[in-house]
């Protein structure tokens, strides 16, 4: 979602886009969102005044909820990354990423003039069961201009979990750019 905030923000700076698992900065996938994280700065507000060692644990299994349809190995794999991640992770770091979430919902939301000048230089890489639902995926491929668009399976996790398929994609997106 940055990186849609980046071209809108930079005109002409740009030469290609590649998003992955992402929906769009469009107004009607900000104001699902809104709807979705309204609560978002009462929960940011607790996460700065909590005893956040506490909380890591329900933050580990919040995480894993984004498991769809992964393998035995893959969930552990999972598991085991959340857990090493929060062991050292730090309360102010956290912090600063989850303030991020919520000012990049209170953007300008962006429009297919924005992306007009990448027409057939963009690559959409998504999870065919993201939590970015399909009318968010859609709705991110119309404000898009030819993009092409690669589905690899699984759940938001994917992009760590399969990593190799959304490499793959990136490479073959590449070589048809030349």
């Amino acid at each position: 979602m940055v990186a849609q905030i980046y071209v809108q923000s930079y005109p002409g700076e740009v030469g290609g886009l590649v998003l992955i698992s992402t929906g769009g900065m469009d107004e009607a996938t900000l104001k699902s969102l809104k709807k979705k994280y309204r609560l978002a700065p009462l929960m940011l507000w607790y996460m700065k005044h909590c005893n956040y060692e506490k909380l890591k644990p329900k933050l580990i299994r919040a995480s894993m909820r984004h498991i769809r349809n992964e393998s035995a190995e893959e969930i552990a794999y999972a598991r085991d990354m959340f857990e090493t991640i929060f062991k050292d992770y730090k309360q102010e770091k956290d912090v600063h990423i989850s303030s991020l979430l919520a000012d990049v919902m209170n953007q300008t939301p962006v429009t297919e003039a924005d992306f007009a000048a990448l027409e057939g230089r963009i690559l959409l890489i998504l999870p065919d069961q993201d939590f970015f639902s399909g009318k968010m995926q859609q709705d991110l491929a119309r404000l898009m201009h030819s993009p092409k668009i690669t589905y690899i399976s699984g759940g938001h996790l994917s992009t760590v979990l399969r990593a190799d398929a959304f490499v793959r994609a990136i490479r073959e997106f590449l070589k048809e750019l030349g």
